[in-house]
């Protein structure tokens, strides 16, 4: 991919393929011929020149449409504030939402168009749901801005995702054990995902301050709640013999020192994983699932646990192990039969 550093411009790469648009206030536009060459360059100066001027491509952003909308909420405090990874995620979002329905009236959005949106991205259910309720959220936005009186995509019926990430086995998590010992980096932070049920960007960021008196206590990123969390004896094994070995602020340092970027933790814990010789579907979400049995076994009840992993979380494992429990107790009444014949 050739890189060119211009205002506005991305670029993407498609199966060998580069693509470049012209995004800017909400509008996505394909920036023609073969990036970095004279009709190339030509073709973004005249779409440039367009927005300098006003004078955009298809004509000026059109008041009340989702065009404008999508510039409004992006310009607005609502979104500034919000993390970087998501703020990362809404705006991609809202670009999809701006290449659907950018030139269309917000005023007259129908219910049938939030349906049809869905449909749309039916086949990867996670997507669809994600696009639609950033559509609820900017029509949240324009009921705040007087636009419209009542929001079309408020409590559509969400798509079934399935069960999601799976949790670990039991003999997954001895196997990552056996294959990174007490002492090594990797075996620290695998039991810090085991024992906290924190998410990885979370994990990234603890430091040797968060570790006291026999308590982890962190403020999550994403929520921006504080939770503490029993140190149990397993992770304060681990982190005992690890921290000795290197004087970084951060319990898991990236090689500089600092703290892990974006999604350089998980490509780390990846590799880890894949040297233990786990399945591609063993990744650190699931270690959140099995954190929760865990938590469990140290005393707090289901609602503490949701308070600290996440009542998504706890809720799925609490059902799972509910399942389990009558799975067991229906083959231990099968078994009963079978001996009394």
């Amino acid at each position: 991919m050739v890189l060119i550093s211009l205002p506005y411009v991305k670029a993407y790469e498609v199966k060998g393929k580069t693509y470049s648009y012209y995004r800017r206030n909400g509008s996505k536009i394909r920036i023609k011929g073969e990036m970095g060459s004279d009709a190339w360059r030509a073709e973004y100066e005249r779409i440039h020149e367009s927005f300098q001027t006003g004078a955009t491509d298809g004509g000026q952003i059109k008041p009340g449409s989702y065009d404008d909308l999508i510039a409004r909420y992006k310009a607005s405090p609502l979104f500034k504030q919000l993390k970087p990874r998501t703020k990362k995620e809404y705006a991609r979002h809202l670009d999809t939402l701006g290449e659907i329905a950018g030139k269309m009236d917000v005023a007259t959005t129908p219910r049938k168009f939030v349906i049809l949106v869905q449909e749309r991205f039916h086949q990867t259910p996670r997507t669809a749901n994600a696009i639609i309720s950033q559509l609820r959220i900017i029509l949240n936005y324009a009921i705040d801005l007087d636009w419209i009186k009542h929001n079309p995509a408020a409590k559509p019926r969400r798509l079934k995702e399935g069960e999601g990430f799976r949790a670990w086995e039991e003999d997954e998590i001895e196997l990552f054990r056996s294959t990174w010992p007490i002492g090594t980096k990797e075996r620290a932070a695998f039991e810090l995902i085991l024992y906290t049920g924190q998410r990885a960007g979370d994990i990234r960021h603890m430091v040797r301050g968060h570790i006291k008196n026999g308590w982890v206590s962190v403020t999550q990123q994403k929520t921006d709640a504080r939770v503490d969390i029993p140190l149990a004896d397993s992770l304060a094994t681990a982190l005992d013999a690890w921290l000795p070995k290197h004087d970084h602020l951060n319990l898991i340092p990236a090689p500089k020192g600092k703290a892990y970027l974006d999604d350089g933790f998980s490509k780390y814990m990846r590799k880890a994983y894949n040297a233990a010789g786990l399945p591609s579907d063993f990744n650190s979400h699931g270690g959140r699932y099995a954190a929760a049995t865990r938590l469990r076994e140290l005393g707090l009840s289901w609602e503490e646990i949701g308070s600290i992993t996440g009542h998504d979380t706890a809720q799925m494992v609490r059902k799972y192990s509910e399942r389990k429990r009558a799975a067991a107790l229906a083959i231990d009444k099968l078994n009963q039969v079978d001996q009394a014949r």
